[in-house]
């Protein structure tokens, strides 16, 4: 089993398909008022092709050894690898408290 993460790709789920509400909250108009309409701006200019997607993944579908994570687009490998990254960083951060957890014979 593979697990495929794509980055923006041009599919209708941003564009005439997607229904937002019209209600409108003032005290959120920095946060998600501005994501919903970057996401409007957005439709249509999504770097990522369909079809060279779907090329990818038949090609790993035949794979001996497919990938259990298949990240597609430039867009996506930068958001995996950042949150790999931060993760990581929280694991080396915090293991002293990690191992802490570990019953050691004797104690």
């Amino acid at each position: 089993m593979t697990c495929v993460e794509p980055g923006p790709f041009r599919t209708d789920r941003a564009g005439r398909s997607l229904v937002q509400t019209p209600n409108r909250i003032d005290d959120y108009a920095q946060t998600v008022g501005a994501c919903m309409k970057r996401t409007a701006e957005g439709s249509g200019h999504q770097p990522g092709d369909l079809a060279r997607a779907a090329r990818a993944m038949i090609r790993i579908a035949g794979a001996e050894k497919p990938p259990r994570h298949l990240v597609l687009g430039a867009f996506g490998v930068d958001a995996v690898t950042n949150r790999l990254r931060a993760a990581l960083a929280d694991i080396e951060a915090w293991r002293d408290v990690t191992l802490s957890a570990n019953h050691l014979a004797g104690n």
